[in-house]
C-alpha cells in the first residue's frame, strides 16, 4: 500500500498540536530540532499505514516530551535509556490522545510477527532483564518476571519525566551488572562500593567513566571478531552491556526505508510585491498611444482605421452572445435564490381563509423571503506569450464577450496578462538590471521559494473600475494589439510565465474581495499552452566566504509544501507537472474560488496535452471533441478546463450567401452558422452555469 506523505504529515502536525515542520527525507532514523520545531522523518516507504502511523506517534512523543539534553550523566548504556524512555514517551502520547492505543497496538503486533526484535530463534527466558523489559512495553505482556524484577518492570511503568527514565534505566543497568558478575562468580568485595552502590569509590572514576572505558575495550574485541558479533555479546546472558532487541529494532526501521536519489526539497510559493508586478491601465494604454503615434508608418497604414472598423462590428455582433449571457446568468441566479427562499407566517389573519376555519388551521397570511443572491467577481488572467500569435485574437474576443457580459451585470472585474517583455523592453531595462542583485525585484529571497523573475509583469488591460469613455477606448486597443502584438514595443508578446501568474493570483485574490466586497470569485484562465520552467531560491559561498541568494532548477527531488495547509503535493519534476500542481495548491488554498481554464487548441494539440497530464479517459474526451468541437474537463488542476476549438470559433456565425448563391451554397452555409452558435452558446452556457 502506498502511503500519502501529506497525510502522516497533518498527523504528525495534529498529535504535536503545533504547527510543526515536517520533513520527509533519506535518513535512517528520525530527528526533531528543537530550535527551528522540524520533525524530520526517514522515508519509510516499505512500512504498513498500521507502522507508519505507530512510528509517526512515537517520534511526536519524543518531540514532545524528551528534552534536548546531553545524556552523558545517565550513568548507563544509551540503549537502556532507549527502552526506558520509549516506554515513557508512549505513555503519554497514549494518554494524551487514546485513540493512538489502537495504532500502537496494531503496530507492535505486525512487527512482532516480522520479527523487528530479532527474538524468533531465541528462549526469551534467557533475555536479559533490559530486553525484555523492552519486549514488555512493546506488546508482548505474557513475559514473566520474578518478584525481583518486577519491581523495575513497575518502575518503567510509573515514569512521568525524563529523570524517571534516566534513573530506571540506571538502576536496572546496576542491577544486570551485579546479576552477571554473580553468575561469572566475581567476588564484589575487590571492588570498592560508594555510597549508591555502584563501583568506583577511592579510585574516583565515576561510573559513566567505567562504562565508557568497558565499551571501548568491547569495541576493539569486536573489531577483531568483525560482523560475527555486532551487539558485543549474545542473548544467553553473557553481556548485559546492550539492549540487543533495541539495537536490532532500531536496524530493522532503518530498512523500512526507500532510498530515493536524494534529500527531498520542500519549495513553497512565496509572498510577491503586487506593486512592482501590476501595470495598471492607463499606464499600459498611454505606453500603447505613445508607441502608436512614434510608429509614423502605423498611423499612416490604413490597417488601424480597417481594425477600428472591425472593432465595430464585432461589438456590434457580439451583443447577441452578450444578451444570451445575461439571460442565462439571471435565470440561473434567480432559480438558486428561489431554492432558498423560505416561507414564514407573518402573524396577520388572512380574511380570505376566515370562511375555512372549521377545517383549515393556515388562517395567516404568509410571506416568502427570497434571500439576496452572492455577489459576484472575475478575475482573468490572459496569456501573452508568443505561442498564442495564431488564436491571439479570438482568444481576446472571447475575452470581451465576458468582459462586456461582466459591464452588462455590473459584476466587478480585472483583466491581466503575463508577460516578461514590459521590464525586458523598457528604456531604463538598466536601471531593473537583470544579475543577482535585482533577481528578486518581485520578492524577498527566502531559501526554496519559487522565484517570480524580475521581469515578470501583469499587465492590467481592463478594470470595472475604469470610467465608461476611457473603457470602451481600452477595449478598443486591445482588439487592435490583438492584431498587431508585434509592433507596440513592451507591449509585445513574450515566454509564458504562466506559474509566476498562478503564484500571484495567491495575493490578488484576497485583494480583490477586499477592494470589491465580493463573495465569490472565479479566476479564469486563458492560454494555450504550457508554462516556462520555474526555479527556486538557494544560498550559495561566492568568494571570501560570503552567502548570496541565487537560483536553481527543479528536480525530481522537488515538492510543493503550504505549512499552513499542511498539504505536500505531488513531485514538480517535469515542467508539465508544475502548473497542474500550483493550480490544485490554488483551489486548496481559496477552496470559495473557481478556477476556469480556457483553452483554444487544435485536435492533435489537445491530445498532446492530455497525454502530457497523464489524463486516462483521453479516447472518451477526443471524442466529444471531435463531435462537439469543443469539450468541458475536470481535473488538471482547474475547477472546469474549456478546451475550444480555435479553427471553429475563428469561422463568421453570421449567415451571409451572395446573391447568385445556389440552393446548396444557401444550406451548407446555414448548417455552418447554426454550428457556429451551437458551440458558443454551448460553451457559454456551462460557463455561466459555473459562476452563477
Amino acid at each position: 500500500m502506498t502511503v500519502r506523505f501529506e497525510i502522516k504529515d497533518q498527523l504528525a502536525r495534529l498529535l504535536a498540536q503545533e504547527d510543526l515542520i515536517v520533513e520527509h527525507k533519506d535518513v535512517p532514523t528520525a530527528s526533531f530540532d528543537v530550535d527551528r520545531r522540524i520533525l524530520i522523518l526517514p522515508n519509510w516507504n516499505r512500512a504498513s499505514e498500521s507502522v507508519y502511523d505507530l512510528l509517526v506517534g512515537h517520534e511526536v512523543g519524543h518531540a514532545l516530551y524528551t528534552p534536548n539534553e546531553d545524556f552523558s550523566h545517565v550513568g548507563a548504556p544509551k540503549s537502556y535509556l532507549n527502552v526506558t524512555e520509549d516506554a515513557r514517551i508512549e505513555k503519554l502520547i497514549k494518554r494524551r490522545f487514546p485513540g493512538l492505543a489502537k495504532c500502537f497496538f496494531r503496530g507492535y503486533n505486525e512487527l512482532n510477527r516480522n520479527d523487528f526484535f530479532g527474538i524468533n530463534d531465541e528462549d526469551i527466558t534467557k533475555l536479559s532483564l533490559i530486553d525484555r523489559i523492552n519486549l514488555y512495553f512493546k506488546g508482548n505482556l505474557d513475559i514473566k518476571f520474578t518478584e525481583q524484577e518486577q519491581k523495575f518492570v513497575d518502575m518503567v511503568s510509573v515514569e512521568e519525566t525524563f529523570e524517571d527514565a534516566c534513573q530506571a534505566a540506571r538502576e536496572i543497568f546496576i542491577y544486570s551488572k551485579e546479576q552477571y558478575k554473580k553468575e561469572e562468580n566475581i567476588d564484589l568485595s575487590d571492588f570498592p562500593q560508594n555510597d549508591n552502590g555502584v563501583s568506583g569509590g577511592e579510585s574516583e572514576q565515576s561510573f559513566s567513566e567505567e562504562f565508557e572505558e568497558n565499551e571501548s575495550e568491547n569495541d576493539g574485541e569486536q573489531e577483531q571478531q568483525g560482523d560475527s558479533d555486532k551487539s558485543g555479546g549474545t542473548f544467553g546472558g553473557d553481556t548485559y552491556e546492550e539492549a540487543i532487541t533495541d539495537t536490532n529494532f532500531q536496524e530493522q526501521v532503518e530498512k523500512l526505508c526507500g532510498y530515493n536519489r536524494g534529500d527531498t526539497i520542500y519549495v513553497e510559493v512565496p509572498e510577491v510585491k503586487l506593486e512592482n508586478i501590476i501595470v495598471l491601465p492607463n499606464v499600459v494604454w498611454e505606453n500603447f498611444e505613445v508607441e502608436s503615434k512614434a510608429n509614423e508608418v502605423c498611423v499612416q497604414d490604413s490597417t488601424v482605421t480597417y481594425l477600428r472598423q472591425k472593432y465595430c462590428e464585432f461589438k456590434k455582433s457580439a451583443q447577441k452572445e452578450v444578451g444570451y449571457l445575461v439571460k442565462e446568468f439571471e435565470c440561473r441566479k434567480s432559480a438558486t435564490a428561489y431554492s432558498r427562499a423560505s416561507t414564514s407566517r407573518t402573524g396577520v389573519l388572512d380574511t380570505s381563509k376566515l370562511h375555512t376555519y372549521k377545517f383549515n388551521e393556515d388562517l395567516f397570511k404568509k410571506v416568502t423571503i427570497v434571500p439576496d443572491g452572492k455577489s459576484h467577481g472575475l478575475i482573468f488572467i490572459l496569456d501573452w506569450s508568443g505561442s498564442m500569435t495564431q488564436v491571439l485574437t479570438d482568444t481576446v474576443k472571447q475575452l470581451l464577450n465576458l468582459v462586456f457580459f461582466c459591464r452588462k451585470v455590473n459584476i466587478p472585474f480585472e483583466v491581466y496578462a503575463f508577460t516578461n517583455e514590459w521590464i525586458r523592453n523598457s528604456s531604463n531595462f538598466r536601471d531593473f538590471g537583470y544579475g543577482w542583485n535585482s533577481m528578486f525585484r518581485n520578492q524577498e529571497p527566502k531559501v526554496n521559494d519559487l522565484i517570480v523573475g524580475s521581469c515578470f509583469s501583469l499587465l492590467n488591460f481592463l478594470s470595472s473600475k475604469t470610467k465608461s469613455k476611457d473603457f470602451e477606448r481600452h477595449c478598443e486597443n486591445l482588439f487592435i494589439l490583438s492584431h498587431q502584438p508585434y509592433d507596440y514595443g513592451q507591449l509585445s508578446l513574450s515566454g509564458t510565465p504562466l506559474n509566476e501568474a498562478v503564484i500571484s493570483l495567491h495575493q490578488i485574490i484576497p485583494q480583490f474581495k477586499k477592494a470589491n466586497g465580493v463573495e465569490k470569485v472565479n479566476a479564469i484562465i486563458l492560454t494555450d499552452g504550457e508554462s516556462q520552467c520555474i526555479p527556486y531560491v538557494i544560498k550559495f559561498s561566492k568568494g571570501d566566504d560570503q552567502e548570496v541568494f541565487g537560483y536553481n532548477n527543479m528536480s525530481d527531488r522537488c515538492v510543493l509544501r503550504d505549512r499552513k495547509l499542511g498539504r505536500v503535493y505531488t513531485s514538480m519534476s517535469r515542467f508539465t507537472d508544475n502548473t497542474p500542481v500550483l493550480l490544485k495548491h490554488l483551489s486548496e488554498k481559496f477552496p470559495e474560488v473557481n478556477i476556469i481554464g480556457i483553452r483554444l487548441v487544435g485536435g492533435s494539440e489537445l491530445a498532446r496535452y492530455l497525454r502530457n497530464r497523464d489524463v486516462e479517459d483521453i479516447c472518451d474526451i477526443m471524442a466529444k471533441w471531435k463531435k462537439n468541437k469543443s469539450v468541458s474537463i475536470k481535473g488538471l488542476g482547474y475547477t472546469k478546463l474549456f478546451a475550444l476549438s480555435s479553427k471553429s470559433l475563428s469561422q463568421n456565425s453570421e449567415f451571409e450567401v451572395a446573391e447568385d448563391a445556389t440552393k446548396s451554397q444557401i444550406k451548407t452555409a446555414f448548417v455552418k452558422s447554426l454550428n457556429s452558435k451551437k458551440l458558443n452558446r454551448k460553451i457559454l452556457s456551462e460557463f455561466v452555469e459555473l459562476i452563477a
